[in-house]
């Protein structure tokens, strides 16, 4: 009776103990964190070095190679190639989607985003490919490609995301760079450039800057898709722009049977050229960072200017080179800002993590501590009774 009476309460103990399960959620964090961190350093044992960036770099040059098909073949209407791109992207992505049993309506609750990103991205390839009929390649392809910076931009206006001073500095650039391509005539006067006239440049640039505006929002609306799968993301937007496609054909009356020889060969390669350019990119932004693959990018421009210059003999001016730099220099400058913050935050996140490790451990060698100092007393109570 007299052991019974000297034996210390449990509150102190069930406190303490309270106090350590309260933190077992933090552990199991850990714990999955430490498992996933190694099976991801076990994978990039084996990984190719750069295989992001050499994916990223390929997808540059089928896109770069798509761009090209439809500048150069002139007999069909850039619509009409934008519907047999799409269905040939369609029948590649069917078999994934039904393979990995996805439901060809998307996630419930994103279904609405995810039509708008179909009909956006369909203005945005066929603006795209009409602006590629009129200014040289290099050009549309410049000003197309600088829809990351204007990501930005939206991403301030619609996700309320902070805009300083280098997003704003980087927005002029790019007006910058796509003002010097455009050459406007009340800035530059009435100008001739090879096979472009004044009119036809201020034309194809403004339709090129609306596909490069329609891309960014595309970005901003692929971010409110979280849950759908990419392909049923993919084969919705080659459902919308068939659609779109035929109806406008329909009206303008611009259907056309393509040729079974170079035209026909050269439409069907433009397909593959987009799906694998396509899937090479997805695989790109899996492997690496964004802000590396927008640097491999880059090579979509460069890739332009020579095949405008070799196989259309597009020879840029000194404003489009100008132009083609700033608007380059701009999107590699965001791309590296993206990839230091995105460094810095990894290191941040994992300073925190192991500052809660450290914690963790010291907070279960006290408890282990007292259980042993308890133990003790039992025994020299024990022994003393």
């Amino acid at each position: 009776m007299e052991s019974k009476s000297l034996r210390p309460r449990h509150v102190e103990h069930d406190e303490i103990f309270n106090e350590v399960s309260t933190n077992e959620d933090n552990l199991d964090i850990l714990s999955t964190y430490q498992d996933s961190t190694s099976k991801k350093r076990n994978k990039s044992v084996h990984k190719i070095p750069f295989l992001g960036v050499l994916c990223a770099l390929i997808s540059g040059l089928f896109f770069a190679t798509a761009s090209f098909i439809v500048a150069f073949v002139t007999s069909v209407d850039p619509i009409e190639i934008l519907v047999i791109r799409s269905c040939i992207q369609l029948l590649s992505y069917v078999p994934i989607v039904i393979f990995k049993r996805n439901s060809f309506l998307g996630v419930e609750g994103e279904r609405w985003f995810v039509c708008i990103r179909a009909v956006v991205g369909t203005i945005s390839m066929g603006t795209g490919y009409y602006s590629l009929r009129l200014i040289p390649l290099a050009d549309a392809s410049t000003i197309i490609f600088s829809s990351p910076v204007l990501v930005t931009l939206f991403a301030c206006a619609f996700l309320r995301e902070p805009c300083g001073i280098f997003q704003v500095f980087t927005i002029i650039m790019t007006l910058t760079g796509v003002l010097l391509i455009s050459r406007p005539s009340f800035l530059f006067g009435v100008t001739s450039t090879g096979k472009v006239s004044s009119a036809h440049r201020l034309q194809g640039s403004l339709v090129a800057f609306c596909s490069c505006i329609t891309a960014a929002l595309v970005f901003i609306v692929l971010r409110k898709i979280q849950k759908t799968s990419t392909p049923v993301v993919i084969c919705i937007f080659s459902i919308a722009s068939i659609t779109f496609g035929l109806v406008y054909l329909s009206i303008f009356s611009k259907f056309s049977i393509p040729t079974c020889g170079q035209d026909g060969v050269l439409l069907i390669l433009c397909g593959l050229c987009g799906t694998c350019g396509q899937f090479l990119l997805t695989t790109a932004l899996k492997l690496e960072e964004a802000g590396p693959v927008s640097l491999a990018r880059t090579i979509d421009v460069v890739v332009a200017f020579v095949f405008g210059v070799f196989f259309l003999d597009q020879y840029p001016s000194w404003t489009s080179i100008v132009g083609a730099f700033l608007v380059c220099s701009s999107v590699v400058i965001t791309a590296m800002k993206k990839w230091r913050d995105g460094y810095k935050s990894r290191n941040i996140s994992l300073s925190e993590k192991q500052t809660l490790t450290s914690k963790t451990l010291r907070l279960i060698t006290h408890f282990h501590l007292l259980s042993r100092s308890k133990d003790e007393f039992y025994v020299l109570i024990n022994v003393k009774s």
